[in-house]
Parts: C-alpha cells; structure tokens; sequence
C-alpha cells in the first residue's frame, strides 16, 4: 500500500480496495513461499476471499470502536463463527481499517491492531487467539520483518525470519523454542546453510508431530500490517 493511501485515506471505495488487494497480495506471498515447509501447510477452507474481506471492511465503515458490539454483529457470519483464528483475524482487520478510513484517521499497523483488537473482545464467545495474536505480531514478528526489508532483503527471507522469531518466543513447545532460538543464534535464514537448517528444523518439528495451526495466520498478518507505517503507538 502506497503511503498516500496509508496516511491519507481518499474515497471509500479506493481505500477498500487497497485494503483488501493489501490482505490478498499477503495471503499470496505466503502461498508462494519457497522452499514449502510443513509448519506453514493452509489450513481448509481459511481463506478468506476478497468479497468477504470487502464486506468486513464496510462493516467498519458503517461502525467505530467505541460501537464494538454492534459493528460485530454486521459482520459476515463466516468471520464470527470461524474456528480458525486465520479468517477472524484477516475480517477484523479489514473491518478495523473501514472503521478508521471512516473516521478520516491514518491506516497506521499501530492503530490497526488496536481496532482490530477491540472489535475481537466484542465478539461473543470469540476465540481469545484471534485477539492476542495482533499484539504478538506487533511486538514479536513484524518489527523482525520491517528490519529485514529496511536492509532489502526478499520477502521470502523475511518471512522465513519473523517465522523463526515467532517459534522462538511464542510456540507451546519447549522443544520448538529451544530448537528455534539455537538457530537464530546462528543467523537464522540469513545464516551458513539457514535455508537448510530451516527445512531440517521443519522436518523434525513434523517427525515430532508438532504442529502450529495458528502460525501461518500471524505471518499473513505481519505481511499485510508491513504495508502501513508504524504510526503512533497509543491510537486516538
């Protein structure tokens, strides 16, 4: 997303279709991601389509935060209900920037997250992942990710990194953290061999039956908040 549209919201139609272009374009880095690795297998039917992701977004258009309860409940069915943190997150996103483009306020990742969060506390018997897992995108994998391209490095790479950060801070498993962190000792991806430490790890993480359902969902997220700036850490 360009900065004029991130910092200065035009007509509705054309921030919309930013936004939602911004979560598809997010989805696809990751679907085109090479080497394929085992831990960031889809889950089914969790991908969200662009009508969906645009129907969310007016959600929030015709609705603030401080109308949580009730801008939830024009959300589409399939993002309330969804069993996968995956759709919840990718919906109240969308919804979270119509309801700032609606306001006039800056798309900022900041702001974003904090919306979107407010929106997923409004959600009745919602999954407290689909929540928690904006804060740790902003404090755990995007600041890895906006480094990594500060410094001009591939999407892929970043990608691979802020996964690595993500295992080795955040995984249930003792065994996949400890495992995670050695490698980042070592660089990473952007280590001797990282790529092959890094298909090795995935290999013994599926050989261990440890799975991260969750995991491929917050990298869509870190991909699609990198397109904003920053902006001010405490929203309006």
């Amino acid at each position: 997303m360009n900065e004029a549209i991130a910092c200065c919201p035009e007509n509705r139609t054309s921030t919309r279709e930013a936004v939602v272009d911004a979560m598809l374009a997010s989805g696809d880095e990751l679907a085109q991601l090479q080497p394929a690795l085992n831990l960031l297998s889809p889950p089914l039917n969790a991908t969200p389509g662009e009508a969906l992701l645009a129907s969310c977004y007016e959600a929030g258009a015709d609705h603030n935060a401080d109308e949580a309860t009730r801008a939830v409940i024009a959300l589409p069915a399939a993002v309330v209900r969804s069993a996968t943190p995956s759709l919840q997150r990718s919906g109240l996103l969308c919804m979270a920037a119509g309801a700032l483009s609606a306001r006039q306020l800056p798309l900022t990742h900041n702001r974003l997250c904090d919306v979107a969060g407010q929106f997923a506390r409004a959600i009745p018997e919602g999954d407290e992942e689909a929540g928690s897992g904006f804060y740790t995108v902003r404090s755990v994998s995007l600041p890895v990710y906006r480094r990594l391209r500060r410094d001009n490095h591939s999407h892929s790479v970043c990608l691979q990194q802020a996964m690595l950060h993500l295992l080795a801070w955040k995984s249930e498993s003792p065994w996949a953290r400890q495992q995670a962190q050695r490698l980042l000792w070592q660089g990473g991806v952007l280590g001797e061999k990282g790529e092959f430490a890094l298909l090795t790890l995935d290999d013994e993480l599926r050989e261990r039956q440890i799975v991260w359902p969750g995991l491929r969902s917050l990298l869509a997220v870190t991909g699609f908040l990198v397109r904003f700036p920053a902006g001010p850490v405490f929203s309006d």
